[in-house]
């Protein structure tokens, strides 16, 4: 059943509704009376996190344009390029990625093994060149997969898109039947592509969610890159689905100070994040998105009046932890 009268086509993947639960020993730490947890890490396809709420969205539209080849591109430890490669295999999809590495043969680790495991044709391409020539590179993928005789689909990492957006707000409307859509809510989230701070904007002010707010960590890039890159992402996809609503509805709220050195790349408050929920909930977090994210709730809700429930969504990437195990235990 349609969440809005705009909302598009859906291909049901994921395993839905993800559970909440209190996460009582981390209250305690923390000090504060109560956390909750959205458990996004757990939507299915091989843990693949929030990046199957958007590719539902994604997918459904490629099958209707006849598509049979599904092209990405992200980092070499993508969750979105896994999640991608997993949907790709259970739908008997072709798959082709552009990754950026500069390391011309990265080793299979982590998400990379599963892209790989899965099925998916990958080229490498370093970071100067993945940046400076990303448009050539897809085109030259597309091009040879029509050459082939195939019917290539694009999205971009994240698929932070309009039509990807879909799986936040959709995910709004059944975390509100979980928890209630009048309680003061504070929803923290790790922001990179946008997409999943975006959805989770527009779900909150198209149903009526107006005691939530929506904070998003960034975990890639500036504060104020954000704003600009939430603030158009957010009115892209109301101009796409003609939805009644003003900047003003949907707040942008971002929590800052905790990009560390780069993206993907941990640090000591991070690090201390992933230990802590393993140790005193048993739940992996992994070390470019969850764990910063964390880091910045936990740093911030002592802030907070009383009255406001925390809640952090947890949005998946475990794989890419066994990359990093090393540093997470203290040898690397």
């Amino acid at each position: 059943m349609k969440i809005h009268p705009q909302e598009p086509a859906r291909l049901e993947l994921a395993q839905l509704p993800t559970p909440v639960v209190k996460l009582k020993q981390l209250a305690d730490i923390a000090g504060v009376e109560r956390v909750l947890m959205k458990r996004d890490d757990l939507t299915g396809l091989e843990i693949s996190g929030n990046k199957v709420r958007k590719l539902e969205y994604m997918v459904a539209e490629a099958l209707e344009q006849g598509a049979d080849t599904l092209v990405t591109h992200g980092g070499f430890q993508s969750n979105h390029c896994r999640a991608t490669a997993a949907i790709g295999a259970r739908l008997g999809l072709r798959v082709r990625m552009v990754l950026r590495s500069d390391d011309p043969d990265p080793p299979w680790d982590g998400n990379l093994f599963l892209d790989r495991l899965f099925g998916a044709e990958v080229s490498y391409h370093a970071a100067d060149v993945y940046r400076s020539q990303l448009d050539r590179l897809i085109c030259e993928v597309m091009e040879q997969e029509r050459a082939a005789g195939r019917r290539p689909y694009f999205f971009p990492v994240g698929a932070s898109v309009p039509l990807g957006c879909w799986g936040y707000v959709r995910a709004v409307a059944e975390l509100a039947e979980q928890v209630g859509s009048d309680q003061p809510l504070d929803i923290y989230c790790a922001t990179s592509s946008a997409g999943t701070q975006v959805g989770l904007m527009l779900g909150r002010a198209l149903l009526g969610c107006e005691n939530w707010r929506i904070l998003g960590v960034p975990v890639s890039d500036s504060v104020e890159y954000f704003h600009s890159e939430l603030r158009k992402l957010e009115r892209a996809t109301v101009e796409r689905f003609q939805l009644d609503l003003s900047p003003e509805e949907t707040p942008i709220d971002l929590v800052e100070g905790f990009i560390g050195p780069g993206y993907a790349i941990p640090y000591p408050e991070a690090v201390e994040a992933i230990r802590l929920l393993g140790s005193s909930e048993g739940i992996v977090l992994d070390p470019s998105y969850t764990s910063k994210a964390m880091a910045g709730m936990l740093a911030t809700v002592k802030r907070q009046p009383a009255e406001r429930q925390p809640l952090f969504l947890h949005t998946g990437g475990s794989f890419g932890l066994f990359a990093c195990r090393g540093l997470i235990s203290g040898e690397g």
